[in-house]
């Protein structure tokens, strides 16, 4: 993840910004009444598209220095799952407008525009918009393919990258797939989490065991490698350089590490009914809660790493974004997970709203743990906002679906004991298989 270019504008739109973040009255928030969770998200996105901007070249979204292209997939997203969970269509025809401008002209978003810069993580994050849209049933590109071919294409790419990648390390997705940059060298959990992640999520669309295969493998090497510790610790990466083999492991826990592995956990679970990898969606919870939850005392989501000290930067405080989106729809796919889960996303977002103070409870703080604004909001911080107080109405959307099953927008929602359908593949059609 790295900075790319932004249009002469930007400016005009970080002091927009910026001019959004004085003190005033916290949003209001009852995270018990759904129209009232609704409203709190209309808000909370507004202040997110404080940041829209049609010519900038990061996206269609500007964001303060450094810059980064794949934060805007990520933001997209989030823009998604609010048109999902509120039916509110408000943002719906610029994001499909931001991702066809991005997805490149092979349907893989590999776009001309992000050459030397765009990392496999960086592709990942525009392509979980893509499997987003799968899952929700959203309108294909003009003249493009299906959303499922779409992230097929890309994870066919990262299939390719693994294979080169496999002369050291006994596999492993590396950071960057372009020699040059910093990050070569550098097999991380946000790259693999997201190879895994990917591979899930099309297992359980499409039926095709191949993916499936394919997520094994990766939460395996994941696994045996130590990025994913016995007791469910997502690590942040380790590295090929100077013969070193993946020899040692970068200790740091970031949020959006274990939120992605947890993600792709659930859809194996809910593919495959194997216990074992319910045992390993609990697994991840449970360390995701002592982790990112716990240390901030009242339960209130909380990115270790940088908080305390104040040092978060514009990505980093966009991660709480991917840990509250995942552990949601986790909710859904799992069942005996649903409690926990839903229990740390109500708190975390009462916390959340009693950081979004001025512009009508728009802008929001990276701190969730005080009564207040705590004068820092960014990108990231509305993103992580407005993912966490939105993921309250995941329950009450309409589930993720599977191929050959229409969008109904009046199914019953996932409650109580109920678990999504997986893709039948006793009788069902093999769609388009992998590598």
């Amino acid at each position: 993840m790295k900075t790319s270019s932004l249009s002469s504008s930007s400016s005009r739109f970080a002091l927009a910004a910026l001019a959004l973040a004085h003190v005033g009255s916290a949003l209001e928030l009852n995270i018990k009444d759904t129209n009232s969770i609704k409203d709190a998200a209309a808000q909370v996105a507004k202040g997110l598209y404080v940041f829209h901007n049609e010519e900038a070249t990061t996206g269609q979204f500007n964001q303060p220095q450094p810059w980064f292209w794949w934060l805007s997939g990520s933001g997209w997203t989030g823009l998604m799952d609010y048109t999902v969970y509120t039916q509110d269509t408000t943002y719906k025809a610029d994001l499909l407008s931001a991702l066809g401008k991005n997805v490149g002209p092979n349907f893989d978003f590999v776009p001309p525009e992000q050459y030397g810069w765009e990392a496999n993580d960086d592709q990942a994050y525009w392509v979980f918009s893509a499997l987003t849209a799968m899952e929700y049933g959203f309108d294909t590109l003009p003249g493009g393919p299906a959303w499922d071919v779409v992230a097929a294409n890309a994870f066919n790419l990262f299939v390719e990258r693994w294979g080169v990648a496999s002369e050291t390390c006994n596999g492993g997705l590396k950071w960057q797939y372009h020699p040059g940059p910093s990050g070569w060298t550098y097999k991380n959990s946000v790259t693999n989490g997201a190879m895994f992640q990917t591979a899930a999520r099309l297992a359980r669309f499409t039926g095709n065991q191949t993916y499936a295969d394919w997520a094994t493998k990766v939460w395996d090497w994941s696994r045996g490698v130590g990025l994913v510790s016995d007791d469910y610790h997502v690590f942040d990466g380790t590295s090929d350089d100077k013969g070193a083999n993946c020899s040692s492991v970068n200790h740091d826990e970031w949020s959006y590490n274990i939120a992605s592995y947890l993600h792709g956990a659930a859809h194996m679970a809910n593919f495959t009914d194997d216990p074992a990898w319910e045992e390993h969606v609990h697994g991840l919870v449970d360390t995701a809660a002592a982790t990112f939850f716990k240390p901030a005392k009242n339960g209130v989501m909380f990115e270790q790493k940088c908080e305390p000290t104040h040092a978060c930067t514009t990505d980093q405080t966009s991660f709480k974004a991917s840990l509250a989106r995942w552990m949601g729809k986790t909710a859904v796919l799992v069942p005996s997970a649903r409690a926990t889960i839903m229990g740390l996303l109500e708190k975390s977002a009462a916390g959340a709203a009693k950081s979004c103070a001025g512009n009508g409870g728009s802008t929001c703080g990276v701190s969730w743990t005080g009564n207040g604004f705590d004068g820092q909001s960014d990108f990231g911080t509305e993103l992580s906002a407005l993912e966490t107080i939105q993921s309250l109405l995941v329950l009450e959307a309409p589930a993720p679906l599977v191929a050959g099953k229409k969008k109904d927008d009046d199914a019953p929602p996932a409650t109580g004991d109920d678990k999504p359908p997986a893709h039948d593949t006793c009788g069902g059609k093999k769609r388009r298989r992998s590598h």
